[in-house]
């Protein structure tokens, strides 16, 4: 739980027994405030242009037991917008001024909706997969048209809020690439938002990296999976691009990219999200036409479900 004697509105924090001491590397910590800065900022430029065009900072306090990014409310956040605007707000007098003003004006406001919003994205991706598709078919709605619900392969829909979907629809797919990266089995990231009725947080874990950050900076992944090699590989369908003609196969919580070595994927979509293993040939060509691609690409002949029944909806 946050700290009595001080308010925020939301914060990251990253737990597990990599960070039990409250610390992170010197990279790493950079990295994760200045994605967080970014995603907020991002969203706060959603909502307010003025503010998409100004030069003003996000105050932060970091904190141990684990790592936590906290966002001050109130006076902080005045000071920091206003002060921009005024040296006027330099006086204590002024000061106050300002905090009233931040209450008139909905700063609070757009901050917690845009901590809000960055739970929103985490939400749909964990719910459909992936945050770069932004087309979305067979959508509901709802009261009034107010909530959106969206559909996964299973047939399930979440329910969105339309500005939050409309901030998903605007959002690079690299939006939460920065604090993504850093999550591995024993460092797990919470984004929470404190609200007058307790916190909301929303949670990425190693399950559902993948949909989050790039997969592309490794210096060689798996280096024993050797061009021309055939290989039977355990692991999970996660997705399928009819228009690629591949499918993405979560292999040792990676995602490799696959191609049938003839005819089309929509054959496979039996297999969508099921546990399986993939037949085929380790493919590392590269730019240059060499064999040395960091990661490696799967020519497959056949995908066998674990599952004895496959009931899943098709996403092709």
């Amino acid at each position: 739980m946050l700290q009595n004697e001080e308010k925020y509105i939301g914060y990251i924090r990253y737990c597990g027994d990599l960070v039990d001491d409250g610390l992170l590397d010197a990279r790493k910590s950079a990295q994760a405030l200045l994605g967080f800065d970014e995603a907020v900022r991002f969203f706060v430029g959603c909502q307010n242009k003025k503010l998409q065009k100004t030069d003003y900072e996000i105050p932060v306090r970091i904190r141990q037991g684990s790592w936590e990014a906290l966002i001050p409310e109130a006076i902080l956040l005045a000071k920091t917008i206003f002060g921009i605007a005024s040296v006027a707000y330099a006086t204590k007098a002024a000061s106050k001024m300002a905090e009233n003003d931040f209450e008139n004006i909905g700063v609070k406001t757009i901050f917690s909706k845009s901590i809000e919003a960055i739970q929103w994205i985490v939400r749909i991706g964990k719910h459909i997969g992936t945050i770069a598709q932004k087309k979305l078919d067979a959508v509901k709605f709802r009261n009034n048209n107010t909530e959106i619900g969206i559909p996964n392969s299973k047939g399930e829909y979440l329910w969105v809020p339309e500005i939050y979907l409309t901030f998903y629809t605007q959002c690079p797919k690299s939006i939460l690439e920065k604090v993504a990266n850093l999550v591995e089995e024993e460092r797990i990231l919470s984004i929470g938002l404190v609200t007058p009725k307790g916190e909301i947080t929303e949670q990425i874990t190693p399950k559902h990296k993948y949909i989050f950050a790039s997969q592309d900076d490794e210096d060689e992944l798996f280096p024993e999976l050797a061009h021309g090699m055939n290989v039977v590989l355990d692991g999970e369908v996660t997705r399928g691009n009819e228009t690629s003609n591949t499918i993405g196969f979560r292999y040792n919580g990676h995602i490799l990219t696959a191609h049938p070595q003839a005819g089309s994927i929509v054959r496979y979509k039996p297999t969508l999200f099921l546990q399986a293993s993939i037949h085929g040939i380790i493919d590392r060509t590269d730019d240059t036409g060499g064999t040395k691609a960091k990661r490696p690409k799967i020519i497959f002949t056949d995908i066998v479900s674990k599952n004895k029944e496959s009931t899943q909806q098709s996403l092709f």
